[in-house]
């Protein structure tokens, strides 16, 4: 659940940034139309005849894209000018059956569990869409924006997902801490580098859009952010229950639990790490590829700073993953053991009455 959080985020974060990007100077709206055949247009361009929610047909051109008969495609209608611009082919028949598989297998296996991680992530979501794009496209600062809606997200999605309990807040504490290391870290690292922030097409459209007032870098800084919350949830949840179960055992000392706890956590942070790293990879593959074309020394390559985002944004969310391991250990131990000792001594301290 977490992992698709993770990519979820990545892809609608992209959504503001082509709306801002859009010209407004014209009065337009959105329609919706199907393509019903195909007609010659000049030289070898094809254009397709559609069919308007009026009735009315027009002879769209789609600017290369093939577009198969009967699919239906979105259209921007500019009113004053009675020109129709294609936009898109709906898509969103496939993403609305993947939707529903995915609900489905998730309420399939987790039960009530998986009921309350949906709402966790549709909280999650919302205060996304709602709060932070709002906040940051009126040029709050993005990290500090960031950490405080990391809180809610965490928050969201351990607490609504695991229940308000001790365990629950020994994870939140571990998890919100392990981000705050991380943007510290990012920082440093942004500032030391001299970036610019120009690293794609989507941030130079972003800063066109609202007029080169936003800090782009640290736009760059708060994605990373957002790209860690996703996981760091389900490691801390699984140390803390970790050391909830060996904290029964009263043959077992504080520093022994914290040991064997921590090599737990060694399996399940390699894991992690390969996930996060690949994840990364995966999303940056088309870039990759292109990089290996290039017949540029490997040191110089890394010093390009769309590559250097994508570096740092994998070994920062490693760094932060690896770092919430001992943390969140060290505080479920101090929290679990304290309180399970003052219970035990106190139930000695009864008996002991009871018996005089």
């Amino acid at each position: 659940m977490q992992k698709l959080f993770i990519i979820i985020l990545l892809v609608f974060l992209q959504i503001p940034v082509y709306a801002q990007g859009t010209d407004v100077s014209f009065d337009s709206t959105y329609e919706s139309a199907v393509v019903t055949g195909t007609t010659q247009g000049q030289g070898e361009n094809i254009l397709y005849v559609t069919e308007l929610p009026s009735g009315e047909t027009i002879n769209l051109d789609t600017y290369g894209e093939a577009v198969p008969i009967g699919s239906r495609v979105y259209l921007e209608h500019f009113t004053d000018q009675g020109y129709y611009n294609f936009v898109a082919v709906n898509r969103n028949k496939g993403i609305l059956i993947l939707l529903t598989v995915f609900i489905f297998c998730i309420l399939a296996l987790a039960g009530k569990k998986g009921v309350r991680s949906l709402i966790a992530l549709g909280a999650s979501m919302g205060l996304l869409f709602w709060v932070l794009v709002p906040l940051l496209v009126n040029g709050f600062d993005p990290i500090v924006t960031t950490l405080v809606f990391g809180l809610g997200v965490l928050g969201f999605s351990i607490f609504i997902t695991h229940g308000l309990n001790r365990q629950s807040l020994v994870s939140f504490i571990g998890s919100f801490s392990s981000i705050v290391i991380a943007a510290v870290l990012l920082y440093c690292v942004t500032r030391a580098a001299s970036m610019t922030g120009f690293i794609d097409d989507h941030i130079q459209y972003l800063s066109f859009a609202t007029d080169n007032t936003l800090n782009l870098v640290r736009i760059i800084s708060a994605s990373v952010l957002i790209g860690i919350l996703g996981v760091l949830d389900d490691i801390t949840i699984t140390q803390v229950a970790v050391v909830r179960e060996l904290s029964d055992n009263d043959t077992l000392s504080k520093r022994n639990i914290f040991q064997k706890s921590l090599r737990v956590g060694r399996d399940h942070v390699a894991s992690l790490v390969n996930t996060l790293v690949f994840a990364y990879l995966g999303a940056t593959l088309p870039m990759v590829m292109y990089v290996s074309l290039l017949e540029i020394p490997f040191w110089i390559l890394t010093s390009y700073e769309f590559i250097f985002v994508e570096i740092i944004r994998s070994l920062i969310g490693a760094i932060a993953l690896t770092l919430a391991v001992p943390v969140t250990t060290w505080l479920a131990t101090y929290v679990f053991i304290k309180s399970i000792r003052t219970e035990g001594e106190a139930f000695s301290t009864a008996c002991s009455h009871n018996h005089h």
